[in-house]
Order: C-alpha cells, then sequence, then structure tokens
C-alpha cells in the first residue's frame, strides 16, 4: 500500500438537464431586426449622400434619397423572403427523406424551431417591405443621413473655408464673387477631402 493511500472520490453531485432556453417574442425580434435595418440603410443612404457630393457636386435631393432607401429596404426584404425560403426548402427536403427512408432524423424540436425561423424571416421580410413605403420612416432615414454625412464631411470644409476667407479682402464686390469662390474652394478641398475619406473620385 502507498504510502497515500486511495484517492478520495469528489462529489460533483447529479447532473440535472438545463432549463429550456425561451425564445424571444417574434414581435420584439421583429421590431429590434427593424430598428437594425434602418441603421444599415442610413449608413448607406449617408454614403450616398457623401459621394454624390464628392463626385457629382449634386445638391440634396430628398425626394431621390427617400427613393434610394425604399430601394435598400425593399432589398432587404427580398433577402428575408429569399432566406425563408430556403429554410423551408431545408426542412421539406429532411422530412421528404425521412419519409422515404422510414425514419425520423428531425425531432419535433428541430422541426418547430425550423418553423420558428422561417416564420422570424417571413416577418422580417415584411416588416422591411412595410417600411420601405411609409413615407415618414423614410423621411426620417434621409434626415438621419444627411445630418451623419454633415457630420462627416462638414467641419473639414467650414475649416477650409474659414482659412480660405481670411486670406481676402472684403470689398464691395466680396458679395458678388463669395459664390464663385466657394464654388472653387469646394472643388479642390472636396477632391482632398475624397481622398482622405477613401471614395473614389
Amino acid at each position: 500500500m502507498g504510502y497515500f493511500g486511495r484517492k478520495r472520490r469528489v462529489d460533483l453531485g447529479t447532473y440535472v438537464d438545463p432549463e429550456p432556453e425561451e425564445h424571444a417574442p417574434v414581435e420584439q425580434v421583429v421590431h429590434e431586426g427593424a430598428l437594425i435595418g434602418d441603421s444599415v440603410v442610413r449608413m448607406a443612404v449617408r454614403n450616398r449622400v457623401i459621394v454624390d457630393a464628392l463626385r457629382e457636386h449634386k445638391d440634396v435631393d430628398r425626394a431621390s434619397l427617400a427613393a434610394f432607401a425604399a430601394n435598400e429596404l425593399e432589398t432587404l426584404a427580398t433577402h428575408e423572403r429569399e432566406s425563408a425560403d430556403r429554410v423551408h426548402q431545408r426542412r421539406e427536403a429532411q422530412l421528404a427523406a425521412d419519409a422515404n427512408r422510414k425514419k425520423t432524423q428531425l425531432d419535433p424540436d428541430d422541426i418547430d424551431e425550423s418553423r420558428r425561423r422561417e416564420n422570424l424571416h417571413r416577418a422580417m421580410a415584411d416588416a422591411f417591405a412595410s417600411r420601405s413605403t411609409d413615407a415618414e420612416v423614410l423621411a426620417a432615414i434621409v434626415e438621419s443621413s444627411l445630418d451623419d454625412a454633415w457630420s462627416e464631411i462638414g467641419p473639414v470644409v467650414i475649416e477650409r473655408a474659414g482659412e480660405h476667407s481670411l486670406l481676402l479682402h472684403r470689398d464691395e464686390r466680396y458679395e458678388q464673387e463669395r459664390t464663385a469662390r466657394m464654388s472653387d474652394l469646394l472643388e479642390v478641398d472636396l477632391a482632398t477631402l475624397a481622398r482622405e475619406r477613401g471614395v473614389a473620385m
């Protein structure tokens, strides 16, 4: 017998299955998904505003931006519909294969989860499609995107415009020439800003 004798057994207790995880309500998931979708669309609209300003020197066209946002939301809706279709097709294919083999690989919980995922995708598709035709939602996205775009390029433009103005004499022709000077300044500065922001001109 060794000096240390037998090793003492450690009581790890009795294994207990964890409580089944409760899924968040579909309405909550859809609401949160819609907010995420809005954020994605705002980013796309903001980038559109910046690129239009840097590359095309276009004035802000809210109607065009709203149409662009609507298209982005409808694209998200299409992706969700396609995801729902894929989930449905995989489940039905597996059920058909199980029926032919007379052996089930999908247990009821798997089937329920598959149906839940399909329903979530379809609910998200409906939410995005609805928002794509909601004038208030589109207007809010456009205004928020414009604010974001101005926050991105505005300070640089203002700073450079101020530096340029200090070099000019305020004579009687100042106000008449101001618009032309600002246009020339922005043409130069926006090209530089595009390079700094990594935007292709």
